[in-house]
């Protein structure tokens, strides 16, 4: 299980990296909403991951689902502190780039499993 995870997480950076360089080169000043997008959806992802990799082992259902409620809301509040930070500066933020980066890491957490292929 352990290696799975690290290896979605690897694969959601090496698309997080390409897709803040592919905005990069195409506008330098959607750069930095494209890194905000990525990293709001790649750290707290990070986080819940690494805690519930900790936690796989010989733990009953119960304590395995009350830790994983915990770790999801330690991830909605990394998120959302995220965001908050964000839009309370006064920078121009490209909404549709931030949005689309944080999507891309979203649904390519989903999709990992086609790419990985159970391995």
């Amino acid at each position: 299980m352990k290696n799975q995870i690290i290896k979605t997480l690897v694969l959601q950076y090496v698309l997080g990296v390409t897709y803040l360089a592919g905005t990069g080169l195409w506008d330098i000043s959607a750069a930095l909403s494209a890194l905000v997008g990525c990293v709001a959806a790649l750290l707290p992802k990070t986080y819940f991951d690494l805690r519930m990799s900790r936690e796989a082992g010989d733990k009953n259902a119960t304590q395995w689902l009350g830790y994983a409620y915990r770790s999801e809301i330690g991830k909605w509040v990394i998120m959302g502190a995220i965001f908050m930070l964000a839009f309370s500066t006064d920078y121009p933020w490209d909404p549709v780039v931030l949005f689309a980066g944080f999507v891309l890491i979203q649904l390519s957490g989903w999709l990992a499993s086609f790419v990985i292929k159970g391995n």
